[in-house]
């Protein structure tokens, strides 16, 4: 299987760049509702395809299970972070907390944001340890790999039913359909590969 993230600084940077960009698009989808046809806030708060997908991919692309560990806390716990701070900041500005200020805010949130970002972050890198083992070539190994796109087409399933039955949640149905079909393209032609021996 490829390797694309290795155990370096410049690589560990990418992650926390790739982060960055996930919080952010978090933040960017919950100011969309959540009731309407699209939902797109519904795909950022609710749904775990994407999310799912992502981390598979950095952790099943990493170098060592080290580098995979390393790089999934990473991802989770910066785009969690951002997505916390980005919700304060959002019900302080709307009138909806007692501070005064940003900075009496940020000292008094510290210790939740910290609290909502860490556990996810220690969950997914003790889970990216797990799913390394499927860069190995055994039957065991297959079986972790196809665990992510199991959950994902399960998701998919769900989000179309409530599409169907509720009109709603639409771009969190289509968006799970394509990372499903991007997931098996990948397990079929990097992980279900025949190796030449």
């Amino acid at each position: 299987m490829k390797v694309i993230f290795k155990d370096n600084v410049k690589s560990y940077l990418l992650i926390f760049l790739l982060s960055i960009i996930a919080g952010l698009s978090v933040v960017f989808f919950c100011e969309f509702p959540n009731n309407d046809l699209w939902a797109f806030s519904y795909w950022s708060s609710e749904t775990f395809g994407f999310w799912m997908f992502s981390t598979s991919l950095i952790v099943l692309l990493s170098e060592k299970r080290k580098t995979a560990t390393t790089n999934s806390t990473i991802y989770i716990f910066v785009m969690f972070l951002i997505t916390t701070i980005y919700k304060s900041f959002r019900l302080y500005l709307n009138g909806y907390t007692p501070f005064n200020s940003l900075i009496d805010l940020s000292l008094n949130s510290m210790y939740g944001w910290l609290l909502y970002s860490v556990p996810p972050a220690i969950i997914c890198g003790i889970l990216g340890a797990i799913l390394w083992s499927g860069r190995k070539n055994n039957i065991y190994s297959k079986i972790l790999c196809i665990l992510p796109v199991v959950f994902i087409f399960v998701e998919s399933i769900i989000l179309f039913y409530s599409f169907f039955i509720n009109h709603t949640k639409l771009f969190s149905a289509i968006t799970d359909l394509i990372w499903f079909i991007l997931y098996v393209i990948f397990l079929k032609k990097l992980v279900f590969v025949k190796r030449n021996k």
